[in-house]
């Protein structure tokens, strides 16, 4: 292209100045000499410009090899240094592994036990974490997220809506040996929902979480069908929950329901041994539990050759055992103690979410006001419910008395299935001016006159943050009669929905969705006020709540639960408060790094004792 352009280049210049020349003749051969001089020079310029090109060529050729070469360097570096780092994590995590003490027992101090150690009843509900959350093992192991997993004592399998299959994994054993067979599973749901022709009224604590659950069919000694008796798409997770009981048909049958009571045979990564009611429970590793500390999920073979649980209700007595060597672990420590010990270098400090997100149920199901005979339910007016929320100052609370660290409670967890995104810009903040005012739009200018119960000792500074909400909510217009209660009359009465008054309770996000609000939020819950007469907006939740459980378009039911968080929300169905951070505190030798997202309390079959 270059000589082409070069050509025309001459001929147009001959042209022009034989166009434009004299008519002097000796002037032609000049102009053509000037011509092939310019020609020559044209020609020189390309062959110099080719020349370059070449040159450049040539080093970016050179260079292009060089980079090649130095990227493979690199890469084998990279390779090189990845392996290191291999190598050198792996080693690390070998002495890690020989620093552990696999013969160590730890002795961890509680501030509540379960009234009993049968955690399928309603009577072992709080207190768990000091025994039954590790005592028992579900029918199905759990992801981090707290979803059902393939292994663990079973299979499962759903044809379609109808039933789900269960077949029983080979080589698992109750803590006495004996096999764990597809009749002890159905034997467990039968006595859970009060279908075990042995005792029919046992008083189970886990109704709402297997309402799905139709009759049980045994096809082989290895396989069981349970027929949904309305198709629920948490069917596995039901069984998956933590903490879910296995149960022995034949030693329960032995000893009855008071007998398993006071000395459990579970499936557990840890094996009960003795309890003293208030003073001491004693275990020891299961070392024949199916699931090895290599498993991928949770629970797993413990570190702890032991463990001890003690009953110390008084925080400060909690604290002194553990600064005097007499307990290894304090759990529930307010961050103020908590946090001055973890500065001093001779202890570590525990933080997780505990799954709970508290909130205070308030009796808006009960049509009659119980303090104030034939007066209306001031609860299921909802300016009131609106005003109790917005006389609450939630941020005071959480960054002068808990650990700041907490998130707000909603029906359900912000991270949980369902929840919808906008919700927190729609929160109840803190106004109680205009608290004053719905009271008094409401009718109630002169007060509304309730209790507040609680169930004391068994959440971190529970009797601060509670004397707090009660001067808060006194400080608008509620007349407020504060009632700490012991841990067994308080299930009994929330159990048998005896109580008619505000009461703080849990919600679960270590569930999923669905089977956090069977527990709390379906008017059939197990723990929820008595049901005389549903609001417009009751029979609404229930009746999404009841859509969502048979919806299997993964879309559909998230539409439906966000439907129905939103308006449970939005009605101020309760005061909602915070979502919980424990704080506990441990010996310097204790580590822990959790598992779970949402723990919810520690994970003891993951808590390692180290030798220095």
């Amino acid at each position: 292209m270059l000589r082409a352009s070069a050509r025309a280049g001459v001929g147009a210049a001959g042209l022009a100045l034989v166009g434009c020349g004299g008519d002097d003749d000796d002037d032609q051969p000049q102009a053509v000499a000037q011509a092939d001089q310019q020609q020559d020079q044209q020609q020189q310029a390309m062959q110099q410009q080719q020349a370059m090109q070449q040159q450049e060529q040539q080093q970016a050729m050179q260079q292009q090899d060089e980079q090649a070469e130095q990227q493979a360097m690199q890469q084998e570096q990279q390779e090189q240094s990845a392996a290191e780092a291999q190598a050198q994590q792996q080693e690390q995590q070998a002495v890690a592994d020989d620093n552990i003490d696999y013969s160590a027992t730890a002795i961890g101090a509680y501030g509540a036990f379960p009234q009993i150690l049968d955690q399928g009843s309603a009577l072992a509900r709080g207190g768990q974490s000091a025994s039954n959350n590790y005592h028992y093992a579900a029918v199905f192991p759990l992801d981090p997220f707290g979803s059902a997993v393939p292994g663990g004592l079973a299979e499962w399998e759903f044809v379609g809506a109808e039933s789900l299959i269960v077949t029983m994994n080979e080589g698992r054993t109750f803590h006495d040996g004996s096999p764990v067979t597809a009749e002890d599973v159905k034997f467990t749901i039968d006595r859970l929902t009060g279908k075990a022709e042995y005792n029919p009224e046992y008083n189970s604590a886990w109704t709402g979480e297997l309402s799905w659950t139709g009759d049980n069919e045994l096809v082989d000694e290895n396989t069981l069908r349970i027929e949904q008796a309305a198709p629920s798409v948490d069917a596995a997770n039901s069984l998956a929950l933590g903490g879910f009981p296995m149960f022995p048909k034949a030693y329960i049958e032995e000893v009855g329901d008071d007998g398993y009571g006071q000395f459990p045979v579970a499936t557990g990564s840890f094996k009960f041994v003795e309890w003293s009611a208030d003073e001491y429970i004693k275990s020891v590793r299961n070392d024949d539990y199916y699931n090895g500390r290599d498993y991928g999920y949770a629970p797993r073979l413990p570190y702890l050759a032991g463990y001890e649980a003690r009953l110390i209700p008084e925080i400060g007595a909690r604290v002194s055992a553990l600064e005097a060597g007499e307990v290894d672990l304090a759990n529930s420590i307010p961050p103020d103690l908590a946090v001055p010990l973890g500065e001093s270098g001779d202890y570590n400090v525990f933080y997780h979410p505990a799954q709970r997100g508290l909130h205070i149920k308030l009796p808006m199901t009960i049509e009659e006001d119980p303090y104030n005979p034939g007066q209306p339910n001031p609860w299921r007016d909802r300016r009131v419910r609106i005003a109790a929320n917005l006389a609450v100052d939630v941020d005071a609370i959480t960054e002068n008395i808990m650990t700041g660290r907490e998130n707000y409670t909603y029906t359900l967890s912000s991270g949980q299935f369902g929840f919808p995104e906008d919700l927190p810009e729609q929160r109840w903040g803190y106004d109680p001016d205009e608290a004053r005012r719905l009271l008094a739009e409401a009718g109630y200018a002169d007060g509304v006159e309730t209790d507040l119960i609680y169930l004391a000792g068994l959440y971190t500074n529970d009797q601060l943050f509670m004397e707090a909400i009660a001067e808060m909510l006194r400080e608008v217009g509620f007349i407020v009669n504060l009632i700490p209660e012991d841990i067994s009359k308080f299930l009994g009465e929330a159990r048998n929905k005896e109580l008619t008054a505000p009461y703080l309770f849990p919600q679960s996000a270590g569930f999923t969705s669905i089977g956090s609000m069977a527990i709390s939020v379906d008017s059939a819950a197990t723990y929820e006020h008595r049901v005389e007469v549903l609001s417009d907006e009751r029979a609404e939740v229930d009746r999404l709540l009841a859509a969502a459980k048979t919806e299997f378009d993964t879309d559909k039911r998230q539409q439906l639960l966000s439907d129905l968080v939103r308006i449970h929300y939005l009605e101020a169905s309760w005061i909602f408060l915070f979502e919980l951070v424990q704080t506990h505190v441990a010996a310097s030798r204790l580590h822990w790094d959790p598992y779970f997202l949402q723990p919810p309390s520690v994970e003891l079959w993951n808590l390692k004792s180290m030798k220095t």
